[in-house]
């Protein structure tokens, strides 16, 4: 009978367990792997955010890992978990800096019908936004030292530009290698005027004017198109992006 009632004992324990195991919660690996790159994108941007904050400063180039950290609220140990060296970093939120803005830039650009007016147009563009964002001027600055100036999609697209302009007989510069530079060096040289407060409101029009000159225009062909009015950015917010020239503002 002992036996018995023991075997009983066992049986309605081991059914109890089965049961248990039928009604658990099951664990969802496809959310939870969902959960966790959430958490690593959230903060991949609490990172750049920190960044951007202290880059954007007229002193912002002296940044240490530490600085970083302390910024973001987080380890040391995370910061590298995410990004290999402060070079990285750098050559990262450069692309942050410019993805949306040149976005918005390029559809603009997409509807004029000449080289010389899209370029006039992004000079313009840019320098305003210095104006209007100083710290995004200070950032773009900071991150454009030693590096592709204004990050490498930026570069590439205005060497496109001015090839487009030596093909169509607009520009008489060279080549697009030496336009770009002229374009991107006296770009990055004018938003540091600016953001260090020596210039006037006319200064993009001005710029874009010596610019366009030193492509190949003629003075005259300069003054006008500079003249032109230029539509309102429409803003872009691109889902991945940790940085946005809107929304990071002041």
């Amino acid at each position: 009978m002992a036996g018995r009632g023991m075997e009983q004992r066992v049986a309605t324990r081991a059914g109890e367990a089965v049961r248990k195991a039928r009604t658990a919660p099951r664990i969802d690996l496809a959310r939870r792997a969902e959960i966790a790159a959430e958490r690593r994108r959230k903060t991949r941007a609490a990172i750049l955010v920190a960044a951007f904050r202290l880059i954007g400063e007229e002193r912002g180039d002296f940044q240490r890992v530490e600085d970083f950290c302390t910024a973001a609220g987080m380890a040391r140990g995370t910061f590298y978990n995410y990004f290999n060296s402060i070079e990285q970093l750098y050559e990262m939120l450069a692309d942050e800096l410019s993805r949306d803005f040149d976005v918005a830039v390029h559809r603009v650009m997409e509807t004029l019908p000449t080289a010389t007016a899209r370029t006039a147009a992004a000079i313009r563009y840019y320098l305003r936004a210095a104006m209007d964002n100083p710290r995004w001027g200070w950032a773009m600055v900071h991150t454009s030292m030693g590096r592709e100036v204004f990050g490498p999609d930026v570069s590439a697209r205005a060497k496109a530009t001015i090839q487009d302009g030596i093909a169509a007989n607009e520009f008489t510069i060279d080549n697009a290698e030496l336009g770009k530079a002229l374009l991107l060096g006296a770009g990055l040289a004018g938003i540091l005027d600016i953001v260090r407060g020596r210039a006037r409101r006319n200064y993009p029009e001005q710029m874009a004017r010596q610019i366009l000159m030193g492509l190949g225009l003629s003075s005259s062909a300069a003054d006008t198109v500079i003249t032109e009015r230029l539509p309102a950015l429409q803003p872009v917010v691109q889902g991945d992006s940790a940085i946005n020239f809107w929304a990071n503002r002041g």
